[in-house]
């Protein structure tokens, strides 16, 4: 009797094995055809998309070309530059340095970085913390977008920076405001607080990375952006936007600047596929102490962006509630992620081209994730 009720158990299961598979592959299918009806009525050279469904089933697909000139199609193991969702990497490190003691989040920085000689340059430094700097509260000024520093990046393409080089250009700077008064996002927050990590692990932070984040998660595609050309990344169309105008690429794929300048204010080359499999783990509570999560989404009111920022996440209220989120720049390439907290699924698109033009795909690809989220309540 045994025998055959346990065969029929083992039917039964590769049955429901079977059917979530056609299932997840009409999904697929439905999901690949919206994408290039999107794709077709908008100029975006290309466009990858994922989503981490409840079961953590990955669905990776892309739609239009990697490259314009040499027409190569893109593809879901494509690579871009991740720009500031790199933040997202750093502060699951942070944050597991919280969790074993050896970073406070509300002792002043100065602890840790105030024997340098530059730290009191820094404006509002004596009252800095690291909650301050990743909630984006610290009232220091963005060096990125600083007109010395546009020029000098372009001066010598094989400049390697230092953190407090780039630091250098919001030295004596007017605060914007008072420590925690208020909110403006800045990537100068992320360098100081990751010369913390290197400071009390005394590694690099791309190998604390590398660590804690890319071989926890199992990621396949994420590398640290401190050369000037990688294996199968996507050329970047940014116009006449900010830092570079025009292709990012030369002929033989390599960048036209060093890509290394931006370390922890992104610095990541990634995909789109890995972006949504780590906001997953994150929100979930799979990459550091599922207690800390409360401190990690106590957020400020995030200003004109909306919502609130946590400890290196946008917290949005949506009509379906709480989604977590984080976006990133890099000339030539866009990225965004959400988290759907309500249902228990991620995505993430990234797309190679950052003119306002090319960016108008954006509005449309929610369209996606309303097919998904329909999926999910049948």
């Amino acid at each position: 009797m045994k025998k055959p009720f346990f065969l029929l158990i083992l039917s039964l299961l590769s049955f429901q094995l079977a059917a979530q598979k056609a299932d997840y592959s009409a999904l697929e299918s439905k999901l690949q055809t919206e994408l290039n009806t999107i794709k077709e009525s908008h100029k975006t050279p290309g466009v990858t998309y994922s989503a981490v469904l409840p079961d953590n089933h990955l669905i990776a697909i892309a739609s239009g070309l990697s490259d314009l000139e040499k027409r190569t199609p893109m593809t879901p193991k494509s690579k871009m530059l991740g720009g500031s969702t790199g933040k997202v990497f750093y502060s699951v490190v942070i944050m597991q340095l919280v969790e074993e003691g050896k970073i406070n989040l509300d002792e002043p920085v100065s602890k840790y970085l105030g024997a340098y000689d530059w730290f009191e340059r820094i404006p509002n430094a004596n009252d800095l913390t690291m909650r301050a700097l990743m909630r984006h509260e610290s009232g220091i000024p963005r060096y990125v977008f600083k007109e010395e520093f546009e020029k000098d990046l372009l001066k010598d393409a094989d400049k390697v920076w230092k953190p407090e080089e780039l630091l250098s250009y919001v030295f004596d700077d007017e605060p914007l405001f008072e420590v925690g008064a208020s909110f403006e996002y800045s990537d100068t927050n992320y360098i100081i607080a990751c010369m913390v990590v290197e400071k009390v692990t005394g590694n690099s932070l791309y190998d604390e990375v590398k660590k804690r984040v890319i071989k926890k998660a199992g990621l396949k595609y994420v590398e640290p952006q401190n050369k000037r050309k990688f294996k199968g990344l996507a050329q970047g169309y940014n116009g006449d936007g900010p830092l570079f105008k025009g292709a990012v690429l030369d002929e033989s794929g390599v960048s036209r600047y060093n890509l290394q300048f931006e370390w922890a204010g992104g610095g990541l080359v990634i995909t789109s596929q890995d972006l949504a499999v780590l906001a997953k783990k994150i929100y979930e509570g799979e990459m550091f102490d599922k207690v800390l999560l409360e401190e990690y989404f106590k957020g400020r009111s995030a200003g004109q962006m909306g919502g609130e920022w946590g400890l290196g996440v946008h917290i949005i209220n949506s009509p379906n509630g709480k989604v977590y989120s984080h976006t990133g720049f890099m000339p030539g390439y866009i990225t965004i992620m959400y988290y759907y907290a309500d249902l228990g699924f991620s995505v993430c698109y990234q797309i190679n081209g950052s003119t306002p033009e090319y960016q108008s795909i954006a509005r449309d690809l929610p369209k996606l994730t309303a097919i998904i989220r329909e999926s999910l309540q049948k």
